[in-house]
């Protein structure tokens, strides 16, 4: 199984447009959250981003798993009545091929999980897991951005009991120290962020070849999946 992981896109429009371009040479893309951009260069709205987004999501010509990050949240005002806070917008685009936050099922041999911001990835069975969650796990070098800890102790935890051979796809960090790293049973990735680049980082996972290629800051790197050391 060949799958594309990606992470904050950041509303980028052109990077969207390679996504779909590339999407259907994998069996699954993989996106950890961050799909909009809160920040005041952003040049909508949250919401008429997400609006955008869900149109995108519905064409997007593959399968996605994909979870929430912090850019893609709101909170509700108030006394009113709002579906797209929360991150409500992106599990209103769940379809046969797009499964969002709070989806956990069997594919191609892999529990698939996609956890929301703030959530934690709970995994049940045997299964080597491809757990998405936004914030990486805390105390490893995908959390460390430019000298500051923005990752959650509680993913880490989560991920010390995941089965062997789980995957773990987070983003959140854009600068990590490293793209990845081997904690107790999984295999940890984080491809940051270069937003000076035409293409968006990217890591290529092979689970028969058991091979990983990193796409990123004008550079491949490459890894192989072999046993994790305890």
């Amino acid at each position: 199984m060949r799958l594309l992981h990606i992470t904050d896109l950041h509303f980028r429009i052109p990077w969207y447009d390679w996504l779909a371009m590339v999407a259907p040479r994998f069996e699954a893309c993989c996106f950890s959250g961050d799909f909009l951009d809160f920040l005041p260069t952003a040049p909508v709205s949250l919401r008429e981003q997400s609006r955008w987004m869900r149109s995108w999501l519905k064409a997007f010509p593959g399968r996605m798993y994909a979870c929430t990050g912090n850019h893609d949240w709101w909170m509700p005002q108030d006394h009113v009545t709002d579906n797209d806070a929360r991150g409500g917008w992106l599990r209103k685009a769940a379809s046969a091929n797009v499964r969002v936050d709070g989806t956990s099922e069997i594919f191609q041999g892999h529990r698939f999980i996609c956890c929301p911001w703030l959530g934690v990835p709970v995994v049940t069975g045997p299964e080597p897991a491809v757990v998405l969650v936004h914030s990486p796990p805390l105390g490893t070098p995908l959390s460390s951005d430019l000298g500051q800890e923005v990752g959650d102790p509680e993913v880490t935890a989560a991920v010390l009991k995941l089965p062997e051979g789980s995957l773990v796809l987070s983003g959140h960090t854009h600068n990590p120290k490293r793209w990845c790293h081997q904690l107790g049973p999984a295999w940890c990735f984080n491809p940051g962020v270069d937003f000076h680049a035409q293409e968006p980082n990217h890591v290529v996972i092979d689970t028969t070849a058991r091979t990983v290629e990193f796409h990123g800051w004008a550079s491949v790197q490459r890894v192989l999946l072999g046993v994790v050391k305890r």
